[in-house]
C-alpha cells in the first residue's frame, strides 16, 4: 500500500447553509454568463453568412438566397462569401413578425417563363 492513508470525512450541513451556497453560486454563474454575453456582443460581427443567416431564420440556406433573390435582404460579398446584414435580417424578422405565415416570393410571370423555356 502507499503511505498515504485514505481518508473518509462526512459533513453534515443545515439546510439553510445549503441554500446559501446554492443562491452565492447562481449569483457567480449568472455574473459570468452575463459577462460572457456582453464580450460575445461586442466581438461579433456585424455581418453573417448565408448559413448563420438561415439558422436565425430557421431556415434552409435557400431561402436566404431567396431573399437575397428577391431583394427583401442586401446582400455583400466577401470575396467568394455572401454576407447579410445582421441588423437588415434582425429589421426583417420585426417587420414579419406579426404575420404567422412566412411571406411569400414574388410569382414569375407567365409570360417570361414561357420566353424562358421558347429560348
Amino acid at each position: 500500500m502507499s503511505d498515504l492513508a485514505a481518508v473518509h470525512a462526512e459533513f453534515v450541513l443545515p439546510p439553510e447553509a445549503v441554500e446559501a451556497i446554492a443562491e452565492r453560486t447562481a449569483e457567480i454563474v449568472l455574473a459570468v454568463v452575463e459577462a460572457r454575453n456582453r464580450a460575445g456582443a461586442e466581438l461579433a460581427s456585424p455581418y453573417l453568412t448565408v448559413p448563420e443567416a438561415a439558422a436565425l431564420l430557421r431556415a434552409k440556406p435557400q431561402r436566404v438566397y431567396d431573399l437575397l433573390s428577391a431583394r427583401r435582404l442586401s446582400r455583400y460579398k466577401d470575396g467568394a462569401r455572401v454576407l447579410v446584414a445582421r441588423e437588415e435580417l434582425d429589421a426583417y424578422l420585426v417587420a414579419k413578425g406579426s404575420s404567422r405565415i412566412a411571406p411569400a416570393l414574388p410569382q414569375v410571370s407567365p409570360t417570361r417563363f414561357r420566353r424562358r423555356i421558347a429560348t
